[in-house]
């Protein structure tokens, strides 16, 4: 009986290692920050030098005090980024906000947010860096919206008649890209505004809307 349990347990964890695998789990996030920024961390890096600091050790140092950028909400990837994570290349090409208005025009049947709470429609696009037979596939559930209350928004999944709306359905291979917007309901007393990917297998990523 224990070595039957034993087996149950090696197949589910080669399962569940095969699912992260293809789920691109296990890759780490890259960011590819705009000019901008990498400026202004040259910029910081030559303010170091200037005050007698050494420019490498305070560098290290500055890795060790934070996440790296783009892996969680203390440090987010700088809006205009783009993050490449499980096997895909993340862009924020636009975000509206309030979006309230688009969305209830577009079909009276959309949810209407409450009198403290507005639409952000966050368009995305997002190009499968995969080879030419595989997959990428995207999913509602991984996407978040994040602001300064800490509270997580779920995606509007039953938004109709707003066009451009990103197809979560869709399922593209390696050299396709997919776009579109995404609807979010939030408080409208919310600030810095964080599109949150974090899919059940694979990486996580932090990107600021603004």
């Amino acid at each position: 009986m224990k070595n039957k349990h034993v087996g149950k347990l090696s197949i589910l964890v080669l399962v569940l290692v095969f699912a992260s695998l293809a789920c691109g789990g296990g890759s780490e996030v890259q960011v590819n920050a705009p000019v901008s920024q990498e400026d202004a961390v040259n910029t910081q890096v030559a303010v170091i030098l200037a005050q007698g600091g050494d420019g490498e050790s305070s560098t290290a140092a500055a890795a060790t005090e934070q996440p790296a950028l783009g892996t969680a909400r203390s440090n987010p990837a700088p809006a205009g980024s783009e993050i490449i994570a499980d096997g895909m290349a993340f862009t924020l090409t636009g975000s509206v906000r309030p979006a309230t208005q688009t969305v209830m025009s577009a079909n009276q049947f959309n949810s209407a947010p409450e009198a403290d709470e507005e639409y952000v429609l966050v368009s995305v696009s997002i190009a499968c860096q995969k080879t030419v037979d595989e997959k990428c596939s995207i999913f509602s559930s991984s996407f978040k919206m994040l602001g300064s209350s800490g509270i997580t928004s779920e995606p509007e999944i039953f938004v109709a008649g707003v066009p451009g709306l990103l197809d979560f359905n869709t399922e593209f291979y390696g050299g396709a890209s997919i776009s579109g917007a995404i609807p979010f309901i939030v408080s409208i007393a919310d600030t810095g505004l964080l599109l949150v990917y974090e899919p059940f297998l694979g990486d996580s990523f932090y990107l600021a809307t603004e």
